[in-house]
């Protein structure tokens, strides 16, 4: 495994930890960001040079921001939103696809879309609109780079778990948003947990959805177990009828 991020010390820590797993040579930690095509191609020799090759891509990185302009976004927000969600995965694959050529092997690709893609709120369109992006993105890239490297998705509900895309300010923006009663003197993950369940009963399972929910369902579109299936999207939402697929 290449662990790959612009937080270098994030790599390292856990690249050791899968090390601590499952011992040896198991995984490298390189630095890159995903907006600039060279440090991605960069990157991806590095993973070619130590492990000899390549075989799938995944891709989870993303930005959220909130509005920053009343109760809308300033361009460079934007700009920087679209950047990072939409191109950075036309970048990703496009290296990736270029070292599977060279290779005349075949690969698989995961990339990160979410529920957001069909459901429209206030607050988050640049979020939303870059999802709804990537969801189309997923199946062009299907059909451009067919049949050698199959593409798929997953469409996660919101997780909180573990994300840093929920820091205790954003937490408690979200919980007023809600009209959900708390006390600014809880701890974080007491707030947290507030949120989480508010969520997960919005859903027909009433069930948060976790980091291990989303890796199952991505590893599954990854494996040979589904060979014959690229260009779609799994959802991972716990039921979410709103964004049940029209």
């Amino acid at each position: 495994m290449v662990v790959a991020d612009r937080d270098e010390s994030a790599t390292r820590e856990t690249t050791d930890q899968l090390k601590q797993l499952f011992g040896g040579d198991v995984a490298i930690s390189v630095s890159l960001d995903i907006t600039q095509r060279e440090t991605v191609a960069r990157a991806m020799r590095e993973a070619v040079l130590h492990f000899g090759g390549v075989d799938d891509l995944i891709n989870t990185a993303a930005v959220f921001l909130p509005p920053d302009r009343g109760d809308s976004f300033l361009d460079a927000t934007w700009d920087t939103v679209l950047k990072v969600n939409v191109t950075g995965n036309i970048i990703l694959v496009e290296e990736f696809a270029a070292l599977i050529g060279e290779q005349g092997s075949e690969g698989s690709v995961l990339l990160t879309s979410s529920a957001n893609a069909v459901v429209p709120k206030v607050g988050s369109e640049p979020y939303d609109v870059s999802k709804a992006a990537v969801s189309h993105l997923i199946r062009e890239l299907a059909v451009r780079y067919a049949p050698m490297i199959r593409v798929n998705g997953i469409s996660p509900a919101t997780v909180i778990e573990g994300s840093s895309m929920f820091p205790r300010e954003r937490v408690m923006a979200s919980l007023n948003k809600y009209g959900i009663a708390f006390d600014e003197g809880e701890e974080t993950e007491a707030l947290i947990e507030k949120l989480a369940e508010f969520y997960a009963r919005r859903t027909l399972t009433h069930r948060p959805i976790r980091p291990r929910d989303v890796v199952e369902a991505g590893y599954f579109l990854l494996s040979h177990r589904s060979d014959r299936t690229t260009g779609h999207i799994f959802p991972v939402d716990g039921g979410l009828k709103e964004a049940f697929l029209r």
